[in-house]
């Protein structure tokens, strides 16, 4: 699997990184790779699998921001609405 052919995995949205790894995980199923194809593909499929759980816990964590916010703001507006 020749690096230059491939896309750099930082530059991948989530969704292109798990299409390559499931098409990766699908073609070592099929057999027929040879042992140095083998580990780069497995290579390629950890490098991509973590690529997407740190593109998971990105957008975790701006989400738990945002609900805090939300949170903060709904918790002032009800202390606005409140008459005693």
């Amino acid at each position: 699997m020749a690096q230059d052919k491939t896309k750099e995995i930082s530059q991948m949205s989530y969704e292109e990184a798990l299409a390559e790894l499931e098409q990766l995980s699908s073609k070592m199923s099929q057999g027929g790779l040879t042992l140095e194809e083998s580990v780069a593909t497995y290579q390629r499929g950890i490098e991509l699998g973590s690529h997407c759980q740190k593109l998971l816990d990105e957008a975790q964590k701006k989400i738990q921001k945002l609900d805090s916010e939300l949170t903060a703001i709904t918790s002032s507006d009800l202390k606005d609405d409140v008459p005693f």
